[in-house]
């Protein structure tokens, strides 16, 4: 549900997570140090914690959306997760007990309630039903869905969950008024934050670490998260220069001008002490065809992981006509009519200009071409027409841009009213 790389990355958390469990907050320190430090392999772990490992799985402590067997392959190709995963595991079995202190009873070595899940029936889909409903609850005083995705309101890729927490969420999934999408965001927040109070359900976000790691909450406290935002602000825009080169349209089209320069933008900003940037960026191809779907992510200096993103041109526009109606408007007025340009010109370009005969080349070379030729007639495009209206919006903000600013990072990074509470480990 958030920005790991695979199906198969998340539920090495949860497996891993559960080895920690197994071991205790007592041993877990000196147990995987070797492996964390490179001493020992991956293999050398799976030989040390084969029964572990296989009876995560027999006993159902642990439940994935990928099989034993395919994340263990998937782990020993990837070091990096590996680590990461022995990392995030040691630290959250060690400092559990500071999300809440009824979490302490994890800490004991092999805790028998406690479910790793990812990507399961009893929690995860549980969850997902209830989201629905009470986004859709949302959409019937505005018309439209508050969330564009699970992932605004909750970024969890794993979760701790007890028996009683599965119950819990079971029965309000149940219950008539849900099953009619009258399910509210505030009844919907305080049963998970009510779970997690009690220390039987844990939401966890995850991002690949180095060998360094802490916990973060998120929405647990509204006036935690109010402060942050207030501290968030717009700090101009990361100088670019615009996509250059020329082409022929229609049924002679050919780049007659060799193209060059950029096509991103990167919205600069600051949330308490944290600086980063927002990127946009268009993703123009999938399948060998154009493609609407744009990327606004948000990045951290010195952060191995992404801090969130947004996906999609409506979405975004959605979010900054919260704050500044007209400008978001004329944003997608622009992107909508210069789309329209790039799509015909991606098609003249595959159908006549070779790019057809380059995506399905086996050749990778070709391949490659054919992404930038396609990103270039990106650049020229639409990218070219919106980057400097995102430019001149926001190269010298005021109390205006600040506000759109915060919307757009609250939003991201899941901490809107209606977000969930949930615990991220990241570097």
């Amino acid at each position: 549900m958030a920005i790991v790389s695979t199906p198969e990355a998340e539920g090495a958390q949860a497996l891993f997570c559960y080895i920690a469990d197994v071991l205790g907050a007592s041993k877990v320190e000196k147990e995987f140090e070797p492996y964390i430090a490179g001493r020992k392999s991956f293999t050398d772990f799976t030989k040390a914690y084969s029964k572990t490992i296989d009876e995560a799985y027999s006993a159902n402590r642990v439940d994935t959306q990928k099989s034993k067997d395919i994340i263990l392959k998937y782990l020993n190709n990837n070091k990096k997760w590996f680590i990461s995963s022995l990392v995030i595991a040691q630290k959250v079995i060690k400092e559990i007990s500071t999300i809440d202190k009824d979490f302490l009873k994890i800490k004991t070595p092999g805790w028998q309630n406690i479910i790793y899940k990812h990507g399961d029936k009893d929690i995860m889909d549980t969850i997902s039903k209830l989201f629905s409903s009470a986004n859709k609850q949302s959409a019937k005083s505005g018309g439209v869905k508050y969330f564009g995705d699970i992932n605004k309101w909750s970024p969890a890729d794993i979760y701790f969950g007890s028996k009683k927490s599965i119950k819990v969420l079971k029965d309000l999934l149940a219950e008539p008024e849900t099953k009619k999408d009258n399910l509210t965001f505030a009844e919907l927040n305080e049963t998970v934050g009510d779970l997690i109070d009690a220390g039987e359900l844990l939401p966890l976000s995850l991002k690949k670490v180095g060998t360094k790691v802490f916990l973060q909450k998120v929405n647990f406290s509204r006036k935690e998260e109010e402060k942050l935002l207030a501290d968030t602000f717009a700090m101009g825009v990361k100088k670019w220069q615009p996509m250059n080169g020329k082409y022929k349209k229609g049924k002679d089209f050919e780049f007659t001008q060799a193209y060059s320069g950029g096509r991103d933008i990167r919205l600069l900003i600051k949330s308490g002490k944290k600086e980063g940037n927002i990127q946009i960026r268009h993703t123009p191809a999938s399948g060998g065809k154009p493609i609407k779907g744009v990327k606004v992510v948000l990045a951290y200096k010195g952060a191995s992981a992404l801090g969130g993103q947004v996906v999609g041109i409506p979405q975004f526009t959605k979010i900054i006509s919260t704050v500044d109606k007209d400008f978001a408007q004329k944003l997608s007025s622009t992107w909508d009519r210069n789309y329209k340009v790039f799509e015909k010109d991606a098609n003249d370009y595959i159908r006549f200009g070779g790019g057809d005969k380059l995506y399905k080349s086996n050749d990778k070379k070709d391949k490659n071409k054919f992404n930038e030729d396609m990103g270039a007639i990106s650049g020229l495009t639409v990218m070219n027409a919106i980057r400097p209206m995102l430019d001149e919006y926001f190269k010298k903000p005021g109390k205006l841009q600040h506000n759109v600013m915060r919307a757009i990072f609250a939003y991201v990074s899941s901490r809107t009213p209606l977000s969930s509470p949930f615990v991220i480990a990241k570097d």
